[in-house]
């Protein structure tokens, strides 16, 4: 199986160039600021790496879930999802997500079973409890 060929990168980050870690992100058509805290030396402008892949996390779980209760014809008024990060030196991996999702609408007991079972199908959240390959190399000027 080869890999499949892109026109435009899934991401970018682009440092800002104003001295301190602000960074450009381009994700598809849109761009945001992603930083870090004040006290890690950013200015606190965007969401650090973390919280953009639990907001990637978050997302793909809302769209996920969307999809399957639109096919399914089933009743969901709103739906809610957070998602926390955890880190604990002493457990292996030692970052852990932990997603709450909050389903609003005409749904018995099964549906929402069922939901909560699609959710753990969620693109991003296999990629995170699989693993991925991560494969670097050095770009031009």
């Amino acid at each position: 199986m080869t890999d499949a060929v892109h026109t435009r990168p899934f991401a970018t980050a682009t440092d800002s160039g104003s001295g301190a870690l602000q960074t450009f992100v381009t994700a598809g058509p849109s761009t945001i600021v992603a930083d870090v805290s004040v006290a890690q030396g950013g200015l606190d402008l965007g969401p650090d790496p973390h919280e953009l892949v639990a907001a990637g996390l978050a997302a793909c779980t809302s769209m996920t879930l969307r999809l399957y209760a639109n096919r399914k014809g089933w009743d969901i008024s709103a739906m809610h999802v957070e998602v926390f990060s955890h880190y604990d030196a002493d457990q292996t991996p030692p970052e852990r997500f932990e997603r709450v999702i909050s389903l609003d609408g005409n749904l018995n007991d099964e549906q929402r079973e069922r939901l909560f079972e699609i959710a753990e199908r969620c693109p991003i959240h296999k990629l995170l409890t699989a693993g991925a390959r991560v494969v670097t190399t050095v770009g031009g000027e």
